[in-house]
């Protein structure tokens, strides 16, 4: 009897070194987190990016490090998270390109849907359709008949070939039968520069860059991209008011590489979700002009594959190439 009771007491010993060593395994995270950001220092995705991994490190205990891997308009750093080991230890900061670029270039080489656990939604942003006052244009109803009046008659700008002020001049003109002839810049400051001084005389462009143009006059805004009016702008209406069923908004987030375990996906939602209720958050992101948009993993795949759909059907209907 006492052999078997000194057996039984030994298994349990066992038993319970098995638990605490598999209950260690599985804490997360024990070691560093790479965030992967596609952009370079200093931009908007790399403070924001930045922000959050400040947020992860005091709430986990453990340090997340970010780590810009600009290139390819951002493919670098998504096949780069594509490849890690999906434990939580690589995951990756993304925007509204990661969903257009595989559509754009076939050769980017990596599916945003199949590839990425969507972990969480930070922030969005729209578009504003903006004009040179010598365009003399006031309303979108007034734009959209200057438009269709001159068939390829007006220039217009954007940031870059499929950068999202291209795209939503893209869909805009699909869905009136309007057409004008796309000038890429490098970047939204030379877009910018080249809209204020009447180059072209119309484009759309991010709310946050735009607002103090608008104010010193310079710019016209006649309508925003996202399905509601901004806060920001109230008397700006949005384009789906005059266009209906037109709605495109640029966002920010988090994935991780397929296989991630359900269990870290939620922890990281979790903190990040939590973040973004904060004072600190809200005054943040008050400030840069965006709007905070947390969402559920499953909700943030669904944003991920409905712009990948939609922009996919963009791009060939107007026969966009990445050159």
């Amino acid at each position: 009897m006492k052999l078997l009771s000194l057996l039984a007491a030994f298994t349990l010993a066992l038993a319970g070194l098995g638990t605490s060593a598999t209950a260690q395994e599985a804490a997360y995270p024990n070691d560093l987190v790479r965030i992967v950001v596609g952009s370079s220092p200093g931009g908007t995705a790399d403070t924001v990016s930045r922000l959050i991994a400040e947020a992860l490190t005091e709430k986990f205990g453990q340090t997340f490090v970010v780590e810009n891997l600009p290139g390819a308009g951002g493919a670098l750093a998504a096949k780069t998270v594509k490849t890690a080991a999906p434990d939580g230890y690589t995951i990756q900061f993304i925007f509204s390109s990661f969903s257009i670029l595989p559509s754009l270039n076939p050769a980017v080489g990596y599916d945003p849907v199949k590839d990425f656990e969507p972990i969480a939604m930070v922030s969005s942003a729209p578009n504003l359709l903006l004009v040179h006052p010598s365009f003399e244009v006031s309303t979108l109803a007034e734009w959209i008949e200057k438009v269709k009046a001159n068939p390829g008659k007006f220039d217009y700008g954007s940031g870059g070939i499929g950068y999202s002020q291209h795209l939503s001049m893209e869909m805009l003109l699909q869905s009136i039968d309007g057409e004008a002839v796309h000038i890429p810049y490098s970047g939204s400051g030379d877009l910018l520069g080249a809209l204020i001084s009447g180059q072209v005389p119309f484009a759309f462009d991010t709310l946050t860059t735009a607002i103090p143009h608008i104010e010193s006059g310079a710019l016209i805004p006649l309508a925003t991209t996202s399905a509601e009016r901004s806060e920001i702008l109230p008397d700006v209406p949005a384009v789906g008011e005059e266009v209906p069923g037109y709605e495109l908004t640029a966002w920010n987030g988090f994935v991780a590489p397929a296989g991630t375990p359900k269990e870290i996906i939620t922890a990281l939602n979790d903190a990040i979700t939590e973040y973004l209720q904060s004072d600190e958050a809200k005054a943040f992101f008050e400030k840069l002009g965006t709007k905070i948009d947390a969402s559920t993993p499953e909700e943030f795949k669904e944003t991920i594959s409905g712009d990948y759909e939609k922009f996919a059907k963009v791009i060939e209907k107007a026969g966009i190439t990445a050159q």
